[in-house]
């Protein structure tokens, strides 16, 4: 998968199946420094009615952000997809500058490796 080098971040696209809906998140940072991986809220249809669990996401620098916690049927990364798998969702583009940031609960379940040369990382299941 081709990723783009941009503020000492690799960025990626992958894809969600949200309530049924797929999206595709373009703009998302690989973060090995999140232990979660988070969405932007304002890129799905939220669904306020499902159960949800409230978390405080804290970063380097102290600042510190209120998130909701769901399962979404999907998610897809270099053509590997994950089914039911818990995410975090709240205001990122605005606070940050990112659309989402895929974290280390996601980033544990594959091999990676990273060509920067080239601009290729590749998931390994």
């Amino acid at each position: 998968m081709i990723f783009k080098w941009h503020q000492g971040l690799i960025w990626l696209s992958l894809d969600i199946i949200y309530e049924n809906r797929k999206s595709r998140i373009d703009n998302c940072i690989v973060d090995t420094g999140s232990a979660t991986t988070a969405i932007d809220i304002d890129l799905v249809k939220f669904n306020y009615r499902k159960p949800t669990e409230i978390k405080r996401l804290s970063g380097i620098g102290g600042g510190t952000q209120e998130v909701v916690s769901q399962t979404i049927d999907a998610i897809t990364i270099d053509n590997i997809k994950l089914e039911n798998i818990n995410i975090e969702f709240g205001d990122f583009y605005e606070d940050l500058g990112v659309n989402g940031f895929i974290g280390n609960d996601i980033l544990s379940l594959f091999a990676i490796n990273i060509d920067y040369f080239n601009k290729e990382i590749d998931f390994k299941k």
